[in-house]
């Protein structure tokens, strides 16, 4: 399993990876990205991973605006201090969250559900987005 981590927290972005780590030595974290823009020039040159753990908020932009610019078919799995936003992702598409601080037992149930899920085929649509950030806006 190869996983993006989009955090412009270093630290959160570190922990995180450690706990991937603690929970499968064998999961690969393929790139750790700070930006909308680097995550974008990241996924035009690389094979997309299985799994993308994504923060809304970055430095440069919220994460949404990567999806306008990549095609991305992953599984993704939101991770924020505030979870207005998310739980709005979760209950318009089914888009996953975590809430910061992530804990373990959490962050384990989440790569086990993606583990047993097929890889999808439908690039995420960044109209959902849109909706998601703007919901009383036709």
């Amino acid at each position: 399993m190869k996983i993006v981590i989009i955090e412009d927290e270093e630290y959160a972005a570190r922990r995180l990876e450690n706990m991937i780590r603690e929970y499968d030595s064998k999961i690969v974290v393929a790139a750790k990205l700070e930006s909308v823009s680097e995550s974008i020039a990241w996924f035009k040159a690389n094979e997309e991973p299985d799994l993308i753990f994504l923060d809304i908020n970055l430095e440069d932009d919220l994460s949404f605006a990567i999806f306008k610019e990549v095609a991305i078919c992953c599984s993704i799995v939101f991770t924020t201090a505030s979870d207005e936003l998310a739980a709005r992702a979760f209950s318009i598409r089914g888009i996953d969250y975590l809430l910061k601080p992530i804990l373990q037992t959490d962050l384990h149930e989440m790569i086990n559900k993606y583990k047993n899920q097929p890889k999808s085929q439908t690039p995420v649509n960044p109209a959902v987005f849109n909706e998601i950030i703007n919901p009383n806006k036709p």
